[in-house]
């Protein structure tokens, strides 16, 4: 993580501890391509309270019935300026309204165009984009494209009133002012809400199901899982040795893989389950290795054989995942490949591929391969 954005997590969850006031601002306009000529109109502003989960609406579905046409807009941007301006110490949370075609700027270039005057609020100085902090600690690449919609999903959080832009753009030419509100009230509330996991450890994105305590610190669930299976072989060796004349334990399958593996889950997870049944496919059962349910995290065993290919490793895992994405206890399916003889080459290479073709917004696939 940068300094910078390390500096704006510590000051957000040092605020969120303190109760100072930290709010969330998201708002939906016309489409970018029917406004070539003017910048775009608004149809809807949304600021969320992180402490009492209050929402503040500004949208054109609000304005007094005395009020019509173009100075509905008006009359919310100056609503909206006149709360802001109310907000000088708080920490306002965002999602890329750092940016002059869609963000802060944006509308106080749109209220001038309206009005040929500044808006009254003073510039806001505790500013902070949400996507850039998850991004600085997890990676540009933490979710699939739309990511505020994708890493809603990989986190269970409410999108009953979530549009697209997109779609958002379409009901404004409808002129469906009030579900549009709806939509802005539900991303500017999932924004203050990623910052809660964010700063708890909680989140989850494609690469984490969130954090676990383990001697006073804080681990990375996935990154636990795989570094298990990192020292799986060694800890394989270790037990296989004779010790003071008695016989090692032995390994001769995939069941005895598991056995070992379930136990050294349980030195970092408290609740482990193996085998639970995951839905159907084909009216075949299939089985999930191991669940990790406080992290909605399913971990799959596989083991090459000479038979085994690149392209028959692919369809097996593609099969799992349409397996496992109905399954309402795992968003993220970890496997782990054991290929200690060395049969897949550029390993590395099939893993990324792997990943990119198997990602979805509903389920995040993780492929390790061992081959040492």
């Amino acid at each position: 993580m940068d300094g910078k954005s390390q500096l704006g997590l510590r000051e957000l969850t040092e605020a969120l501890s303190k109760g100072e006031s930290v709010v969330a601002v998201h708002y939906a306009s016309e489409s970018f391509i029917t406004s070539k000529d003017r910048p775009p109109a608004i149809s809807s502003i949304a600021v969320y309270d992180l402490h009492s989960s209050d929402v503040q609406g500004f949208s054109r579905a609000d304005a007094p019935p005395c009020v019509e046409g173009e100075d509905r807009e008006i009359d919310l941007l100056k609503r909206f300026y006149c709360h802001l301006d109310t907000l000088q110490e708080s920490r306002i949370l965002h999602w890329n309204m750092n940016r002059p075609e869609f963000g802060f700027s944006a509308l106080e270039t749109r209220y001038r165009y309206l009005t040929e005057k500044n808006p009254s609020c003073a510039p806001l100085r505790r500013l902070y984009d949400i996507d850039t902090l998850i991004a600085s600690q997890y990676g540009e690449n933490y979710a699939p494209h739309q990511k505020l919609e994708s890493v809603a999903r990989l986190n269970s959080l409410d999108l009953r009133s979530f549009m697209s832009g997109k779609n958002e753009a379409a009901e404004f030419d409808k002129q469906n002012w009030s579900g549009i509100a709806r939509s802005s009230a539900s991303k500017a509330k999932i924004i203050g809400e990623l910052l809660k996991l964010l700063v708890s450890g909680r989140i989850r994105t494609m690469d984490t199901a969130g954090s676990l305590q383990f001697a006073g610190s804080r681990l990375d669930a996935v990154a636990t899982v795989l570094e298990i299976g990192e020292k799986f072989l060694l800890v394989q060796r270790r037990l296989s040795r004779e010790h003071r004349g008695r016989t090692g334990l032995s390994f001769d399958d995939e069941w005895d893989d598991q056995f070992l593996f379930e136990a050294l889950l349980t030195q970092f997870f408290d609740d482990v389950r193996p085998e639970d049944p995951a839905s159907s496919q084909s009216g075949a059962s299939s089985r999930v290795d191991f669940l990790l349910p406080d992290f909605k995290l399913g971990v799959e065993l596989k083991h090459t054989r000479e038979s085994m290919s690149a392209k028959d490793l692919g369809a097996q895992i593609l099969i799992d995942r349409d397996r496992y994405k109905a399954h309402a206890s795992i968003n993220h399916l970890v496997v782990l490949v054991f290929d200690y003889e060395g049969r897949l080459t550029n390993p590395r290479g099939l893993e990324k591929d792997l990943r990119q073709e198997h990602a979805r917004s509903d389920l995040t696939v993780t492929v390790r391969i061992y081959d040492r």
